[in-house]
C-alpha cells in the first residue's frame, strides 16, 4: 500500500492506494476516525481493482481548513471530485459506510457523469431523522445486559450532558464504550470490532463537521433522483445509529438501486454476516 498526498481546496489531503485496474474511492467518515478501519477491512479488493482509502479533511493524516467551517459533509464531497481530477480519472465507483454514505451521496447527486457504481453500507442521508427508530432499539436493548451499559453512555450523550469528543483520548474511550451498540452479537464480534476501529480519533472533526453540517442545513432526499450511477444499498437490520428506514428512503429515491438487508447485523455487516457481505459486494462491483 503506498502513501500519497495532494493539496486539495486549501488543505492537505491523504490517501492510501493499492491495486490496478478500475478505481474505487474507500472515503473515511468525516467525523474523524479516519480510512484505516476500511483498509484492513477491504484491502482485499486490491485483487481486482486499484483501491484508494481517502482520510477526509481534519481525520486520520490529513490537514484541517484554516477555517473549520469547511469542515462540512459537502466540502467533504467537493475534496472527492478535486482528487478525481488530480488522478486523472475520468470515472470512478465510490465505497461509504455510515456518514460518509452521505459524502459520497453529494458527490454522486453533484457530479452524475464522473460515477459508475456507488456502495451504501449503513449509510446516513442528511436531511432524514430517524431518531424515532434509534430510540426503538435503544429501549429494547436497554434490558440486555450486554448493551444496558452502553445504552446508557450513549443516551447520556444524545441527551447534550456530555460531550465525548472534549479531547481526542475521550472521544476513543467514548466509540469503545458504545461499541457493543453497534453490532448484533456483541458478543461474538465486539473484540473484532474493537481490533477494527482502534487507533487515533479526531475531536476536531467530530466536532467541526457536525456544527458545519448543521449551518448548511443540507437536505438530501431531494437530490436523490439526481444519482444516475448504480447503487447497491446495504444495511443491517440492528443498526440504531443508521437504521434500516435510512436505507429504505434511499431505495425509494435512487433510480438504478439495489438493496440488500444483514438480518444478523448491526453498524458493520461486513463484519457479522463477512461471506454474504463479501458476495453481495463483489458481485455489485464486478459482475
Amino acid at each position: 500500500m503506498e502513501d500519497h498526498t495532494a493539496q486539495i481546496n486549501g488543505i492537505t489531503l491523504h490517501y492510501r492506494t493499492v491495486g490496478k485496474g478500475e478505481v474505487l474511492f474507500l472515503v473515511s467518515p468525516g467525523w474523524g476516525v479516519g480510512s484505516v478501519y476500511l483498509q484492513r477491512a477491504f484491502s482485499f479488493l486490491a485483487a481486482r481493482c486499484k483501491l484508494v482509502f481517502i482520510d477526509t479533511r481534519g481525520s486520520g493524516l490529513s490537514g484541517r481548513p484554516a477555517d473549520a467551517r469547511q469542515m462540512s459533509t459537502i466540502t467533504m464531497a467537493d475534496d472527492l471530485e478535486a482528487l478525481r481530477i488530480h488522478l486523472e480519472v475520468a470515472q470512478i465507483s465510490l465505497f461509504g459506510h455510515s456518514n460518509s454514505g452521505a459524502i459520497i451521496l453529494r458527490y454522486a447527486a453533484r457530479y452524475p457523469g464522473r460515477v459508475k457504481r456507488l456502495v451504501l453500507v449503513g449509510s446516513q442521508l442528511l436531511g432524514m431523522s430517524a431518531a424515532s427508530d434509534t430510540q426503538r432499539i435503544l429501549s429494547e436493548r436497554s434490558r440486555d445486559p450486554q448493551f444496558a451499559g452502553a445504552v446508557r453512555v450513549v443516551q447520556t450523550f444524545f441527551a447534550g450532558q456530555e460531550n465525548p469528543a472534549s479531547s481526542d483520548e475521550r472521544l476513543e474511550a467514548f466509540v469503545q464504550q458504545v461499541l457493543p451498540l453497534y453490532l448484533y452479537n456483541p458478543e461474538k464480534y465486539l473484540a473484532l470490532a474493537q481490533e477494527q476501529l482502534s487507533g487515533p480519533i479526531s475531536s476536531y472533526a467530530f466536532n467541526a463537521q457536525y456544527a458545519a453540517d448543521r449551518a448548511s442545513s443540507v437536505d438530501q432526499t431531494q437530490s436523490l433522483s439526481t444519482i444516475t450511477a448504480k447503487v447497491i444499498i446495504m444495511a443491517g437490520r440492528h443498526d440504531f445509529i443508521c437504521p434500516v428506514s435510512v436505507s429504505e428512503r434511499l431505495h425509494a429515491g435512487i433510480r438504478d438501486r439495489r438493496i440488500v438487508i444483514f438480518e444478523a447485523s448491526g453498524h458493520f455487516p461486513w463484519l457479522e454476516e463477512p461471506g454474504l457481505f463479501t458476495e453481495e459486494l463483489e458481485r455489485f462491483l464486478f459482475n
